[in-house]
């Protein structure tokens, strides 16, 4: 139960990550400006036009380029690795050693900490945090192979 809880999370956190990163999940609008006639005071401003962008549209494309995608993109690569974290933990408890069930509950709280995220990254820790979770309920009651 407890591999396949941390699959179904592994599979969730590598969808989501690539909808969240190449999607239409941002919008973003321009306004263009109405050239000054004689007799105006001032430009105004013409119609707001608005189409759906991804992640790197609207990350990359702000004052700092391309240094703006590091932070975030740090962040999510550390909520997507995060159950592949738990499958490894899974896989050391199955051959007896303690050890996995504490990489479970770190690659918990690695996800479990995206929910701080203004931006959409805290839906890591609606859709996979239950599974780890689970993953870490069943590691904790995985009984070890007896040696024969």
């Amino acid at each position: 139960m407890a591999r396949l809880l941390s699959l179904l999370a592994c599979t969730a956190a590598l969808a989501y990550a690539g909808f969240f990163l190449f999607g239409p999940t941002y919008q973003t609008c321009t306004t263009g400006a109405v050239p000054v006639t004689p007799g105006q005071p001032s430009a105004t401003l013409g119609p707001t036009t608005c189409r759906s962008a991804t992640f790197f549209e609207v990350q990359g494309g702000g004052p700092g380029g391309a240094a703006d995608l590091v932070r975030p993109l740090a962040f999510i690569a550390l909520w997507t690795v995060a159950p592949f974290v738990a499958l490894a933990g899974v896989s050391l408890r199955a051959r007896a050693q303690v050890m996995g069930i504490a990489l479970v509950a770190v690659a918990l709280l690695l996800d479990a900490s995206s929910i701080i995220s203004m931006g959409g990254g805290f839906v890591y820790a609606l859709l996979c945090g239950p599974l780890l979770l689970g993953a870490l309920i069943a590691t904790i009651a995985m009984r070890p192979p007896q040696m024969g």
